[in-house]
C-alpha cells in the first residue's frame, strides 16, 4: 500500500462514519450537551463543559464530510501531477512544485500515524 492508498482508505473509512452520523451540523448548547442543528434537534452528545461541547459539535459530521472532499481533491491533484510528470513532462519547477505536494499528502497522514498501516518513512522531515 503506497502512502495514496493508505490515505484514500482512511478518507473513504472517515466518510462512511460521517454519513452515519446523519451529515448534519452539530451545535453545542450551553447546558454542555450537543445536538443536530436541524428543525427537529437530536441529541448527540452531554460532556462535562462547554469547552467539551464546543469541540464536539465543531467538528460535525458535516465538517468532517467537507474536509473528506478537500483531501481527496488534494490527492486527486498529486495523482494528476505524478501522470504529466510520468509522460516526460519535467522541469525543475515541475519537481519542485510535486516535492511540495508529497509533503503535503505526509502532512495529511500524520493524524492516522496510530494505524497499524501507517508507514514511518511516510513521516515529514523535520526542520533541523
Amino acid at each position: 500500500m503506497d502512502l495514496v492508498e493508505f490515505l484514500r482508505a482512511r478518507l473513504d473509512k472517515d466518510e462512511r462514519i460521517a454519513r452515519a452520523c446523519s451529515g448534519t451540523p452539530w451545535k453545542a448548547t450551553p447546558s454542555g450537551t450537543v445536538s443536530t442543528d436541524t428543525d427537529e434537534p437530536a441529541h448527540v452528545a452531554t460532556v462535562d463543559n462547554d469547552a467539551y461541547a464546543e469541540h464536539i459539535s465543531r467538528h460535525n459530521p458535516s465538517r468532517a464530510l467537507d474536509e473528506v472532499t478537500a483531501r481527496r481533491q488534494i490527492l486527486d491533484e498529486y495523482e494528476k501531477q505524478s501522470w504529466i510528470l510520468g509522460q516526460g513532462h519535467r522541469s525543475p519547477e515541475l519537481e519542485a512544485a510535486q516535492a511540495v505536494r508529497e509533503t503535503v499528502l505526509r502532512l495529511l497522514a500524520l493524524p492516522y500515524a496510530f494505524h497499524p498501516a501507517y508507514q514511518e518513512e511516510w513521516r515529514p522531515q523535520t526542520s533541523p
